[in-house]
């Protein structure tokens, strides 16, 4: 049975690990430059960032799993879409590890989310999702997330389109 339980402090290396191992599996092909790929995943995925992330009250890191982990989510209260609205949970990340899509483990994982966003007085949840990530785009879109805009995430060699899509509870 799957469960999913707040992170701690305890869990930053495990949550690193799980971070390095599912961005890799999921989205090194799209990078060009393997050093810009290693800076991100340090800047995301240290154990030291994700101490200071933990200790952080504006959010949270839930860890799903049965016997063993098979993903994670990271979680924003309270945050705008953008200047002009609407503000409500962003979902930084919701990513299972390989071997673990296709088994309803998201399905669990983001419905847990919501409640606990409902829970907080929170109306409404929204995300970035890669352009590159159609199966990531049909899961939400099937959640009952809608297009709300798009914006560019830039590195030195690319730029890759994010889709930005928001669901009231």
């Amino acid at each position: 049975m799957l469960i999913v339980r707040k992170a701690e402090i305890a869990d930053a290396a495990l949550l690193s690990e799980m971070g390095y191992a599912s961005y890799r599996h999921h989205f090194a092909p799209l990078w060009r430059e393997p050093a810009e790929l290693e800076a991100f995943l340090r800047q995301e995925y240290s154990p030291a960032v994700i101490e200071q992330s933990l200790q952080s009250e504006a959010g949270g890191w839930f860890i799903a799993q049965n016997a063993a982990p098979v993903g994670f989510a990271k979680v924003s209260w309270h945050r705008a879409a953008d200047e002009h609205g609407p503000a409500g949970t962003l979902m930084h990340k919701l990513y299972l590890l390989p071997g673990e899509t296709g088994k309803g483990y998201g399905d669990r994982l983001l419905a847990e989310i919501e409640r606990l966003a409902q829970q907080r007085g929170e109306r409404f949840i929204w995300l970035e999702v890669l352009d590159a990530n159609p199966n990531a785009q049909r899961f939400y879109l099937r959640q009952g997330f809608t297009h709300l805009k798009d914006t560019i995430f830039s590195t030195a060699s690319q730029q890759s389109t994010l889709h930005i899509l928001g669901k009231s509870l």
